[in-house]
């Protein structure tokens, strides 16, 4: 699945979506699409490095994984 190959780019560390497009054989605005869903869903998340926005694996946070079903 491509949703799949997206979160495995980023397995090595953070990436914009020119790596993560180039990496997975997959168009900028499908990688845009899904890291935008997987943001909502707290998967991932992104910040700005040298003017460029890098996207990388969302830290596991103990406290929230413990309410997660509150």
């Amino acid at each position: 699945m491509k949703n799949v190959r997206v979160l495995k780019a980023l397995e090595d560390g953070p990436k914009t979506i020119d790596e993560i497009a180039e990496t997975t054989k997959l168009s900028k605005m499908e990688v845009r699409r899904y890291l935008l869903r997987f943001v909502e869903q707290g998967k991932v998340e992104s910040y700005q490095k040298d003017g460029k926005l890098y996207w990388k694996l969302k830290e596991k946070n103990e406290l929230e994984e413990e309410f997660k079903y509150v």
